[in-house]
């Protein structure tokens, strides 16, 4: 019973369970005894012959079944008869009750103890209990691992979406021929580690560069490079007169005031060296300067070990005047580091010059389309694409980014200036003679900046700006022609191979009974819905001979042709492949230099357009540069006139030069988003692919030249410093002179002239 139904009168619950009949299954009496807690009395025996068919209990299970979750409490609670607050009750016929109900409390003097034959099965609630509890943790597991397993797969499908697909589905969704060599072996994950490498410099470099604006930054560049060209030739002057005073005392066949000779008046003549190092320094303090500036804030270059040379010099010369009869050379390297200086102030030079032709090109171009170099993950090929610029501060940005002698320069200065610290050291200390640090500190800072990597970028790049300028092109740098050096393929579409006045219509023949106006004006508006550049051409055409233009509608291009509604005609302007499909009967042919349009009016053959495509010279010679350059040409073009095959036989080119991908592949090189990742290496203010390929020939040239001349000078400069500690160590003074580390230099310098020679 429910705790509420204690206060119940027995006396009324008696008096409404009297209107039940008798049929001698129960005993009021005794019910109402055990409730009120007294002894239970003996119920009524019924004789066995007619016994009522709602008295019969059914058979216990050995088992108890199991219980519904409203039910559990009842088992719960009849399972505990040691509990000295609930009785359970004794077996009796089962009642059916829609709750489980407990044994009313009951006062503790009122308790008696239940024998062991009113006691319930314990084992069979034991084990119901065991059952219970094994289904719920059963319950429990299985909604566990219903969960882990829902998580696993929310994870899996976040993880296929992020990841890219393999490359071995999209080689076998569309082979191409790099996939092919992929899968025969050969190793071209490099462009990828190339790729990702410069994307992740490119990100580490935007915090700090500093935008500025074209045409103030043009003047200023041209302004300072005029500058420098003056100073810097004053500057060489002054290192011939240091050169001619240092070597007067080896060759007596040169004059020399005997105040200024080194061997009678060694004192005066170095002290005129080193006031004419000092005028050096004043023409070229801000070259001077910069070297320390760079070191100061982190980014050590190749104006670093200039000035260091040039501080090193002096102190080589003063230390000769103080100390005397020291061990080492009689003349300090004073027209050494006056040279070095003169080929820093030269670098900087020429690196204006070319800046501020390329700031000039920004400024002058009101539409400029830029040049990207691209890595197509899905061809597997680098390509060279040109497109419209976005932002004129994404080109800006590129020139303002550390250059590829930059990147160098900060690797190798430190390493250089350390080496000749650690060098000089030993080979002073080492000898027991610390005043001969400043000669051999001297003497390796000459040589561990040569001549050739000072002037590794400056004068190429002045070069190669200068040939673009004329052209109406302009590059970023060094490192952006390196992008460009990679290319595999370019991307070229109709106007870049014939552009405006390439083409022109050479003859109409009339095939059925339409005027030739009419024919004309059928030819010119599906090619202008279509917006091909024969579209133009045969406008002008057809104004010329004052026609009616006529427009298209629902124009489409189709295999071979253009297709749509004119004048409400069925029309269709195609190739003579595109006959053949359609079953039309034709006669004309086409030959080297012409190129046939048939005109399809309701399916019959209205005309026959002869048309002219003349390459030009400058694209003429572009293409056979693209041939010397072993770069490939992907033709996106919609004009259905122009094939690899009719490029090759215009051009001259051999077989297989040119390629034209499939119309959903030129639709995604075509769109903006293809390089929207990618950032712009050159710009271009002209049309055709005469510009193009020069940039991209110009960039060929510098990275390759800057490239030469970087391994060359880097290879001079270890070798100079290795063979300079060498000697010094050795104590060889007759092997150090001035004379030979200025030809030490010289030498070293001549293939680099004639490499940036190669960049005009």
């Amino acid at each position: 019973m429910d705790r509420k139904d204690e206060t119940m009168n027995l006396d009324d619950l008696k008096a409404y369970l009297n209107d039940v009949p008798d049929s001698g299954e129960f005993d009021l009496d005794s019910i109402i005894a055990e409730v009120e807690g007294l002894a239970p009395a003996q119920p009524k025996r019924q004789p066995p012959a007619a016994p009522a068919p709602r008295a019969q209990a059914a058979p216990r299970a050995p088992a108890a079944p199991q219980p519904t979750p409203r039910t559990q409490a009842a088992p719960q609670a009849q399972a505990r008869p040691e509990a000295p607050r609930r009785q359970a009750a004794p077996k009796a016929a089962p009642q059916p009750a829609p709750r489980a109900q407990t044994a009313p409390k009951t006062r503790p003097a009122q308790q008696k103890i239940v024998g062991e034959d009113d006691l319930p099965d314990l084992s069979a609630f034991e084990q119901q209990e065991v059952d219970e509890r094994k289904a719920r943790r059963a319950a429990r597991e299985a909604k566990e691992s219903t969960k882990r397993a829902k998580a696993e797969q929310k994870r899996a499908v976040r993880v296929a979406r992020a990841a890219e697909p393999p490359e071995e589905e999209i080689e076998q969704a569309q082979p191409s021929p790099r996939a092919q060599k992929r899968a025969r072996g050969q190793k071209l994950s490099r462009k990828e580690e190339r790729a990702a490498r410069l994307a992740a410099e490119q990100a580490e470099e935007e915090e700090d560069i500093v935008l500025r604006d074209p045409t103030q930054a043009q003047r200023s560049a041209l302004r300072r490079a005029r500058g420098l060209n003056v100073r810097s030739l004053l500057v060489l002057l002054l290192a011939a007169a240091a050169a001619y005073l240092s070597l007067a005392p080896t060759f007596e066949m040169l004059p020399v005031p005997i105040a200024l000779d080194a061997g009678e008046n060694q004192s005066i003549a170095i002290g005129a060296l080193m006031l004419l190092q000092f005028i050096a320094i004043f023409l070229g303090v801000d070259v001077f300067g910069m070297g320390f500036f760079n070191l100061f804030h982190g980014i050590p270059d190749r104006s670093t070990l200039v000035s260091f040379s040039v501080i090193a010099s002096l102190l080589h010369g003063a230390s000769i005047i103080v100390f005397d009869n020291q061990s080492g050379v009689e003349i300090p390297y004073l027209a050494v580091s006056i040279l070095l200086l003169y080929a820093a102030m030269r670098e900087e030079r020429g690196r204006c010059a070319a800046r501020a032709r390329a700031y000039k090109a920004i400024a002058s171009a009101e539409r400029p389309m830029a040049v990207y170099s691209h890595y197509d993950r899905t061809d597997d090929v680098c390509r060279a694409v040109k497109g419209p610029l976005g932002q004129m501060e994404d080109f800006l940005r590129e020139m303002e980014r550390p250059d590829t002698i930059d990147r160098f320069s900060m690797i190798y200065a430190p390493i250089a200036l350390a080496a000749s610290i650690i060098f000089a050291l030993v080979a002073s200390l080492g000898r027991g003679d610390p005043i001969r640090f400043f000669w051999a500190f001297s003497a390796l800072l000459s040589v561990s900046a040569p001549i050739g990597l000072l002037c590794a970028f400056g004068a190429g790049y002045k070069n190669v700006s200068r040939r673009l300028l004329g052209t109406g092109a302009a590059l970023a740098g060094a490192r952006q022609a390196g992008l460009l050096r990679g290319t595999e393929e370019v991307i070229l579409t109709e106007n870049d191979l014939f552009p405006a006045g390439s083409i022109a219509l050479e003859a109409l023949q009339n095939m059925g009974g339409m005027a030739d106006d009419k024919v004309l004006a059928f030819a010119a508006a599906l090619t202008d819905g279509a917006g091909l550049e024969l579209g133009r051409v045969l406008n002008e055409t057809l104004r010329e001979r004052y026609g009616a233009v006529a427009s298209a509608k629902s124009v489409q291009l189709v295999d071979g042709g253009v297709a749509g509604e004119v004048g409400g005609h069925r029309a269709v302007l195609g190739t003579a492949a595109l006959m053949v499909k359609m079953g039309v009967r034709m006669r004309a042919g086409q030959s080297a230099d012409t190129c046939n349009a048939y005109l399809v009016v309701d399916g019959a053959l209205a005309g026959v357009l002869t048309l002219r495509y003349q390459p030009t010279k400058g694209t003429y010679h572009a293409m056979r540069t693209m041939r010397r350059m072993h770069m490939s040409a992907a033709l996106a073009v919609t004009d259905f006139n122009i094939s690899p095959a009719m490029v090759e036989s215009q051009f001259d080119l051999k077989r297989g030069f040119a390629d034209q991908p499939d119309p959903a592949t030129v639709d995604r090189i075509m769109d903006a988003a293809y390089t929207a990742d990618d950032a712009p290496a050159a710009i271009l203010t002209r049309e055709g692919a005469g510009p193009f390929i020069t940039v991209l020939r110009a960039a060929d040239k510098l990275a390759g030249a800057v490239r030469s001349c970087i391994t060359l000078g880097a290879f001079a400069g270890v070798c100079g410093m290795l063979i300079v500690f060498y000697l010094l160590f050795q104590n060889a003074v007759s092997a150090l002179p001035v004379l030979h580390l200025l030809l030490y230099l010289l030498i070293w310098y001549i293939p680099v002239f004639i490499i940036t020679q190669q960049t005009h």
